[in-house]
């Protein structure tokens, strides 16, 4: 349940320096697929650290017209949405746009075959915060774990307030979820969904409110 679609491919959780000291960088790294159907939507998330970034031309490298017309959309929740389509050199808005870890985007699949993507990356070590404004936000988990956020230890959110809801999209349409009064969502529901998928975050307070996920390597 935790970590567990990273964990079971890591490249190397100790990586030492080649030098005449023994130098050790303490790093979980591996990849993790996403599958985008035939045909169809689904809310994409990274929540792997890319070298040298997160930008669309290093995750999904498209000089070859592999991603041809498949079309990424990014949400700010102060603008609505913006548009990369995939061309046969590259992409529209020119590839700069990300997928950082804690974000996450619709991806359109116009083909009739499942759409495979691998991401390749180191997983944040540490405290993390998503900030989560008023209104919708298109999020995801910034490590890489599956659960819930009412009781996997790693994901939890403590802080929502009542009448906040998750929307979670499926080729079925949206599963909603509402916290409670005391700001907890319904216990036992997957509210997040497997590692690389993302959902809507409606925060109904006047006041943005901070997720804060936390991963150690010496003690995950």
């Amino acid at each position: 349940m935790l970590l567990s679609a990273l964990l079971g491919t890591l490249g190397s959780v100790s990586l030492m320096a080649q030098s005449s000291t023994n130098v050790y960088s303490l790093n979980v790294v591996g990849y993790i697929n996403v599958t985008v159907p035939a045909d169809n939507y689904a809310i994409v998330a990274d929540p792997l650290i890319a070298s040298p970034d997160n930008t669309l031309n290093t995750l999904l490298p498209n000089s070859t017209g592999t991603y041809l017309k498949v079309k990424v959309y990014i949400y700010n929740p102060a603008t609505g949405y913006t548009t990369e389509t995939g061309t046969k050199t590259g992409w529209s808005l020119g590839g700069t746009n990300t997928i950082n870890p804690g974000q996450a985007v619709f991806i359109q699949n116009p083909n009739s075959t499942p759409l495979n993507i691998t991401f390749v990356g180191s997983v944040a070590n540490g405290t993390q915060n998503n900030v989560l404004v008023p209104g919708y936000n298109l999020v995801s988990s910034i490590i890489p774990a599956s659960g819930d956020l009412v009781t996997n230890s790693l994901t939890q959110l403590t802080n929502a307030v009542a009448k906040d809801k998750i929307f979670v999209f499926s080729t079925n349409g949206y599963s909603s979820y509402t916290a409670g009064k005391n700001g907890a969502f319904p216990g036992g529901d997957p509210i997040i969904p497997n590692v690389g998928e993302g959902f809507f975050y409606q925060n109904n307070s006047a006041a943005s409110l901070t997720w804060t996920e936390n991963f150690s390597v010496s003690n995950p």
